[in-house]
């Protein structure tokens, strides 16, 4: 017999027996009881085999994740822009190391890109970066990471604010339902603890304010308070605002004053727009961002830990959906004109989208400042500011942190809103208000066009 002959003979036959031994197994598997008993347990410790695996992949997952966070809660991170870029070289630079070392290193390559991102001043560019450049499980990681680090301090928050010395927390309150009849929150302000009438809940500085253009020269710049004209202190560079005192014109000038000031060309047609439209909030928009830039200013010189910043408090407010239009264009234009030399990646931050947020913020949730004489005439402004009762008259608008959540209440209000003689806002009980209660007050609310 040729040798071709007999591997195809041999090949046959072993074919034969394998198909014969299937025949008498399913034979047995199904006239058999503890065959199939005992093919049922198999299944099943196979299965049991497979779900403990995937539950220790998952739990060793979240060891990592844990592993990292507290790793990086011990790190001392840099913070001159010079120790933070060795900082950024060194730590991606090792963990590329251990990328090019193989997959059994990717888990530990995860720590050194995360640390990186720490310091990096564009988180979500480097992840764009890492998304292109690390393995998908190492970026994975690094962004469930991230996730879980943003949302264990998004709860963090309302724990930590409003402070415990102002008796009023926020809490999750019902605001109806949605098409498919599942419930609708929304934070608003209440107490936490007894309060009695006419007691002083909290007095509050605002996050932003600004005051009415026609105003300017005749009252603060900064705080709102009427000048006097023998103690008022003119800006030291141009002549078109005036402060109540040094302090303020100081703190002006540290925050957003130095970008304001209508001693350049840009400024001047700033301030002069900003008269002609009557408009406070295209201004204190601009306030905001030169704060906001000047608050990361300094805490990266003074190296000082600031859990939440200007930012993470706007951020959260409701806003007043509003749509572009012609004005809106001019302002975001004459915005970049005035800040785009001035705070670096202004330009770019300052999209339609989020100048359009951030004014949508003030509409629907800055007070009017009624500090001034009632017998003042002012141009209307079709800006809208919650009005509350006064016998004053608005002198310019203030957005605050914790007083932007209280509710709205026309009948049945247990707060009201006073103020001095400047943008300090207090908050006083007209009612006995029992611990739990929502703190409501009468002011307007917008009416969207």
């Amino acid at each position: 017999m040729k040798p071709k002959t007999f591997a195809i003979l041999g090949a046959g036959i072993a074919v034969s027996a394998a198909i014969g031994y299937l025949v008498y197994f399913d034979h047995k598997r199904r006239s058999d009881p503890e065959l199939r008993k005992q093919m049922k347990r198999e299944r099943k410790k196979a299965k049991k085999a497979v779900k403990a695996a995937e539950e220790e992949a998952k739990a060793g997952k979240l060891r990592l994740i844990d592993s990292v966070l507290e790793a990086i809660t011990k790190e001392t991170l840099p913070t001159t822009a010079e120790g933070k870029e060795q900082y950024f070289m060194a730590q991606v630079a090792a963990g590329e190391q251990l990328c090019n070392a193989g997959p059994e290193f990717y888990e530990q390559a995860v720590l050194p890109f995360y640390k990186a991102l720490k310091v990096y001043p564009a988180p979500l560019e480097l992840i764009m970066i890492y998304q292109k450049t690390v393995p998908e499980p190492v970026f994975q990681l690094v962004v469930q990471i991230m996730a879980l680090e943003q949302n264990k301090r998004q709860a963090k928050f309302y724990e930590d604010f409003p402070p415990k010395e102002t008796r009023v927390r926020l809490a999750e309150l019902p605001a109806g339902e949605t098409a498919e009849g599942k419930p609708i929150v929304r934070r608003g302000l209440v107490a936490d603890q007894d309060l009695k009438q006419d007691e002083v809940v909290y007095t509050e500085k605002p996050l932003v304010s600004g005051l009415d253009p026609a105003l300017e020269g005749t009252f603060c710049n900064f705080c709102l308070k009427k000048l006097d004209e023998e103690s008022k202190v003119p800006c030291s560079t141009c002549d078109k605002v005036a402060f109540c005192s040094k302090e303020c014109e100081n703190t002006a000038l540290d925050t957003y004053h130095r970008h304001l000031c209508s001693k350049d060309e840009q400024a001047l047609a700033f301030f002069e727009y900003s008269r002609e439209q009557k408009s406070k909030y295209a201004t204190m928009v601009a306030k905001f961002l030169s704060a906001m830039v000047a608050e990361e200013m300094e805490r990266n010189r003074t190296g000082a830990t600031v859990e939440y910043n200007a930012w993470d408090h706007m951020d959260r407010f409701r806003y007043l959906d509003t749509q572009p239009n012609t004005q809106s264009q001019k302002e975001i234009a004459i915005l970049k004109e005035l800040l785009g030399s001035k705070v670096a990646g202004i330009n770019e931050f300052l999209t339609d989208e989020i100048y359009l947020m951030l004014k949508g913020k003030l509409l629907f949730n800055a007070y009017a400042v009624n500090i001034g004489d009632h017998e003042m005439e002012l141009p209307e402004s079709e800006e809208h500011m919650r009005k509350t009762e006064s016998d004053k008259t608005s002198v310019g608008a203030a957005l605050y942190k914790i007083s932007t959540y209280i509710g709205q209440s026309e009948d049945a209000p247990n707060v009201k809103i006073t103020f001095g003689d400047n943008h300090e806002i207090t908050v006083v009980a007209i009612k006995d208000i029992s611990k739990d209660t929502e703190l409501t007050a009468n002011y307007t609310l917008p009416v969207k066009p």
